[in-house]
């Protein structure tokens, strides 16, 4: 690792939802359903993110774009470009087929909107900048479209090349429709653990300072259960364990402590 950590608030926690969580009685399936529908969509997303940069990172010309993702009528898309200050310049855009193969898109696109989610990526690229310069982590972006129309770019650690899944940190950035205007900031920091993926094992998840699953937690679930027999979020008043099942398929078991 290059320096180490130097995030002088390391020991801060934050609640995503931006609020104090009050203890329960009785888990919250409904919040955690909406976590866990946000974790696929960041899972898929990182699918086809990864696929465009794969392609795309050998030629000279397009070696140094950054991407995001998109979902249109149930198509994925992906748009590549550079972020110059506050502004993200849009250079390519491509769609992915039912058999992932990738082409160029050369539908109808809704520009304001490319340009607002690139505007939002750029900007909080600038803002994010201070964590990246004060660690050796590698992070993860995710550019998504709130129902409510505003925007949110996440930021999560990234598959280190040391051979570590790192958790215990993420960001989420929230900006209005235009991608030009910050409304707010959420925040989970706690104490950073890197977990080597290898030999198959129960892994917990020490969450134990908050009340509640993050989106970071569900999505490092979901992302590496393969790797693992079992993985449990551990927070102060519940678990949530995720499993295979004998038919194949996973499945959540939450409990209250």
């Amino acid at each position: 690792m290059k320096k180490k950590i130097q995030f002088a608030f390391l020991i801060t926690i934050l609640a995503l939802t931006g609020k104090t969580q009050t203890p329960s009685h009785v888990f919250d399936t409904t919040l955690f359903n909406k976590q866990l529908d946000i974790a696929n969509y960041l899972i898929e997303y990182t699918f086809f993110t990864q696929l465009a940069n794969d392609k795309y990172s050998k030629t000279p010309e397009t070696f140094d774009f950054e991407w995001f993702s998109y979902k249109d009528n149930n198509t994925w898309h992906s748009v590549g470009g550079n972020s110059i200050g506050n502004t993200f310049h849009i250079k390519a855009q491509i769609t992915f087929d039912s058999l992932y193969n990738i082409s160029d898109y050369n539908g109808i696109s809704d520009s304001v909107k490319l340009n607002s989610l690139g505007s939002a990526l750029a900007f909080a690229n600038t803002q994010f900048q201070i964590i990246r310069d004060s660690s050796s982590i590698y992070f993860n972006s995710f550019v998504i479209s709130n129902p409510d129309q505003t925007i949110s770019i996440r930021y999560l650690p990234a598959f280190q090349p040391s051979g570590q899944a790192l958790y215990g940190c993420e960001w989420e950035y929230i900006f209005d429709k235009t991608g030009l205007n910050l409304i707010s900031q959420n925040s989970y920091i706690n104490r950073i653990t890197g977990v080597w993926i290898g030999q198959p094992r129960e892994l917990w998840l020490n969450y134990r300072s908050i009340d509640r699953p993050t989106v970071g937690s569900i999505f490092f679930a979901l992302y590496f259960r393969d790797y693992f027999t079992r993985i449990r979020i551990d927070t102060q008043i519940s678990t949530s364990t995720t499993t295979k099942a004998a038919n194949g398929n996973y499945k959540w078991v939450h409990k209250m402590k």
